[in-house]
Parts: structure tokens; C-alpha cells; sequence
């Protein structure tokens, strides 16, 4: 089975190419088939590597209608990874008119799913289901949203949760690597912006007792709000950090966190934080990763964390609370064998979400849909030219 996969893809800089290279590079692990990439591009990227099939042109129709063709023409399955502005027209709505002219099997993975939705938000993804095969989320909650929200099947949606790498690296030797030699480090990772809550982190490191603990701030400005404002959010929380006099305990690593930098400062570090303010995120790659890596992960309660977390596989706090947050680490810090606990919980699920697993499960997924449409096919070829109401449905269509 030849996978085409849709979606912006390295080197643009963001959380969903990231995520639609290592789909792709686990899928090829798990097959022998040649699978390949349909790149969403805005214009900002310059050379795409070579396993980029066709390059969807983001505000051009045309391309859209172009690569469902080649689609048709060249591969068996199609995978999309969707989330809100990546894909051209009124909120997205050139997928759309993409996934309609698809005629070979189409999962598509849902990255946000909006508890609020506007009319085009909500048609959007009523229509992403009703023209795929099957829908994919990372959380039950995302299934519960989907049923009682947007009215879609639960017969239509499958969970797969996000994939995360392979953490190989020794704690220790990552630490020397990193200077971080006899350091009890906390991370926080990602791009840059308001919608982060790194301020809460923080103001929390100002009450951490410990004189041998750093917090690592990792990651770049996001493009857009580098755009629209610049550096401003990055220079403000340094300013705090440098007013509540902890320039020795917070270092900020101006850098994209590229896989390979990333597992390198997950493999040293020893308690991972979310502190987003926002309770209203259905996914995390971020906090997923830190899962994968084994870390004692602490977290704001957004929708995510509280499933990924559950079970004590880490431990939330209350939005914009520093002063929980700091508890929570300060009891970490003086209780190793709670630190452990928590690491050990978080590594074991962890190995779950391995890109490895989650290839292995997007394949069986595709493999069941185009069962699905073979039999919807034979049972449409009944005696007498006669047309039977088919067993499975091959698109899932909805009722408008």
C-alpha cells in the first residue's frame, strides 16, 4: 500500500512538520513501500528534501485540485494531517476540496478539535469526516467532542495517540554534554509566544529551593509572532527573570528545537513543565515527548495534559498558580524516589507512543478502511444491475 501524506513538512518550522516527518519516516520502517509526502507550503520554505512527491501552493486552488489527481493516479491511501491554518481558502476550506475529489481511502488526523467552533469551524470538521474514511484523534476526550459537539459517529473516529521518539541517551552523559554536570534540570520546550505561560514557570523558580537547579527555557520565537512583534515576548520574560534575580537559575536557548537537540535536553533533564494557561488544547507534542523521555512531567490541567497524565504519569497544578507549581518541584527536588516514581510511570507509557507503535497502528488503520472499500465496491456489483445498500460506508458520510 503507496501512502500519500498531506501536510507542511520540514524545513518549514512548526509542530505539524515535525509531526508529518516522523509519521512518514515511522510508516516506512513498518512497510517496504516507497511512501510520500504532499508539502502544504506558504512560500517561506526554499528546498523541500526529496521525498516531497508535489508541493500544494497553500492560497492555489488549482494545486489543491492538481495533487488529488496525482493521488488518484499513483497511490492506494491518504493520510491528512489538519490543523486550522495550514490550508488555504475561507478557514481552511481547500482540503476540502481536495478530500472531494479523493478517490482512494483517506484518514485524516485531527489536531485541534475546537470546543467552540464558529459555523465555518464546525463545517469544516463535519465535512473532514464526512469525506474521509476515518477520522484519527490523539484523546478519548477528543472522541467525546467529536460525538456530542459535532454529531460525527463514533464508528467514524479512531484513537492513535501522538508518536514520540526513541530516548537512548544516558542521563548523565547527556548532562556533561550539555554543562549540566551535577544540575537538577527542569525544561520547558516549543516555540515562543504569549499563549504559554513561561512567565508562571517563572516566577515559580524564584521560590525553588534548591541552589544546584536550572530551568531551560528551549526554543525560538514562533515565526508568526516573530512577524508581527518581534523578540518582545522573549525580552520581557527576561526582564522578569533578571528583576526576581534568578539570571543564574533560568537560561534561555534562543534555538529551534530541532528531534535531535530535543532529545539530547530531554534525556538530561529531570522534571518537565507545561505551564499553558489555556485549558483549551486537545494535543501536545511538546508534552508528549517529554512523556516518551521518561521526565517527572508537571502540568497546567489543559484538556491534554489531564488525559496524557492521568494514572500518575505526572502531575498537574492550577492555571497561573507559581506558587503550586514551586511546591511541586521543591517536593520533587528533596524526595528522589517520588522523582522516580513519576519518571518511571511516565517512561513505561511512553514506549505506547513510540513513532515505531503509532506507524505499526496507522497502517492497520489503512489497511481496515480499504477492506472497507473493496467490500462497499463488490457489494455495489449485485445480480440483475441491482445496487444494494452497502455494509460499510467508504467515506462515512454524514446527514447534512
Amino acid at each position: 500500500m503507496k501512502i500519500a501524506i498531506i501536510g507542511t513538512y520540514p524545513p518549514r518550522q512548526c509542530g505539524i512538520a515535525t509531526f508529518t516527518h516522523d509519521l512518514y519516516q515511522s510508516l516506512l520502517h513498518s512497510s517496504t513501500q516507497d511512501h510520500r509526502i504532499f508539502a502544504v507550503s506558504d512560500g517561506s520554505e526554499y528546498v523541500f528534501p526529496e521525498e516531497v512527491e508535489f508541493i500544494i501552493d497553500k492560497e492555489d486552488l488549482s494545486s489543491y485540485f492538481e495533487a488529488a489527481q496525482i493521488i488518484n493516479e499513483k497511490f492506494d491511501a491518504c493520510i491528512i494531517q489538519h490543523e486550522y491554518g495550514i490550508f488555504g481558502g475561507d478557514t481552511g476550506k481547500y482540503i476540502i476540496d481536495l478530500l472531494k475529489n479523493i478517490k482512494v481511502p483517506v484518514v485524516t488526523n485531527l489536531h485541534t478539535v475546537l470546543e467552540q467552533p464558529n459555523q465555518f469551524e464546525y463545517r469544516i470538521i463535519r465535512e473532514l469526516a464526512q469525506y474521509s474514511s476515518k477520522v484519527t484523534v490523539m484523546t478519548q476526550r477528543a472522541i467525546d467532542m467529536l460525538e456530542k459537539i459535532y454529531e460525527i459517529n463514533k464508528q467514524s473516529i479512531a484513537l492513535i495517540p501522538h508518536g514520540v521518539p526513541q530516548f537512548e541517551c544516558d542521563q548523565q552523559i547527556a548532562k556533561r554534554k550539555l554543562g549540566f554536570q551535577n544540575k537538577k534540570v527542569m525544561l520547558s520546550f516549543g516555540f515562543l509566544g504569549r499563549s504559554k505561560g513561561f512567565e508562571t514557570a517563572i516566577k515559580a523558580v524564584a521560590n525553588i529551593e534548591n541552589d544546584d537547579f536550572v530551568y531551560i527555557i528551549l526554543g525560538s520565537t514562533h515565526p508568526n509572532v516573530l512577524r508581527t512583534e518581534g523578540d518582545v515576548y522573549r525580552d520581557d520574560l527576561m526582564e522578569m527573570v533578571m528583576n526576581l534575580n534568578i539570571g543564574h537559575k533560568v537560561q534561555f536557548i534562543n534555538q529551534f528545537a530541532s528531534e535531535k537537540l530535543l532529545k539530547e535536553y530531554l534525556s538530561a533533564c529531570d522534571i518537565y513543565v507545561t505551564p499553558y494557561p489555556n485549558e483549551h488544547q486537545i494535543s501536545s507534542g511538546t508534552l508528549s515527548f517529554a512523556v516518551g523521555a521518561g521526565t517527572a512531567c508537571i502540568s497546567t490541567p489543559y484538556w491534554y495534559a489531564k488525559d496524557l497524565l492521568a494514572e500518575d504519569r505526572g502531575i498537574l497544578f492550577p492555571f497561573n498558580d507559581a506558587h503550586a507549581l514551586s511546591m511541586i518541584v521543591n517536593d520533587l527536588l528533596d524526595n528522589p524516589t517520588k522523582m522516580r516514581y513519576y519518571r518511571n510511570n511516565a517512561a513505561n507509557y511512553g514506549q505506547q507512543m513510540s513513532w515505531e507503535n503509532v506507524g505499526k497502528r496507522q497502517l492497520a488503520l489503512l489497511k481496515e478502511v480499504n477492506v472497507e472499500q473493496t467490500t462497499t465496491i463488490s457489494l455495489k456489483n449485485t445480480v440483475n444491475n441491482k445496487v444494494l445498500t452497502p455494509i460499510f460506508q467508504t467515506n462515512n458520510r454524514l446527514s447534512s
